[in-house]
């Protein structure tokens, strides 16, 4: 298993090292973590549908069509089924 570790790892940073920005998905410096506290998926949440606000696509983060943020902040139907996480 560490080779094979050491082997994605080497390609991952070749993938990094060569793919232009605009076409990479996920960023090196990135990485999923466990959330235990209420007070983080809320902070995570408005990071999240804060994103359009700050790139300029909406002026509300409830403005941008496919924001979760009418489900959480109005309690408006988005087009999906969204339930909270206990």
């Amino acid at each position: 298993s560490r080779v094979i570790r050491e082997w994605y790892a080497k390609q991952q940073l070749l993938y990094f090292e060569q793919a232009p920005v605009g076409v990479r998905f996920w960023q090196p410096k990135y990485h999923s973590f466990e959330i235990f506290e209420q007070k983080k998926v809320d902070e995570k949440l408005e990071y999240m549908h804060l994103n359009p606000v700050r790139a300029g696509l909406a002026k509300r983060a409830v403005d941008w069509q496919w924001s979760s943020a009418r489900w959480y902040l109005e309690g408006r139907d988005v087009g999906v089924k969204i339930e909270w996480i206990d």
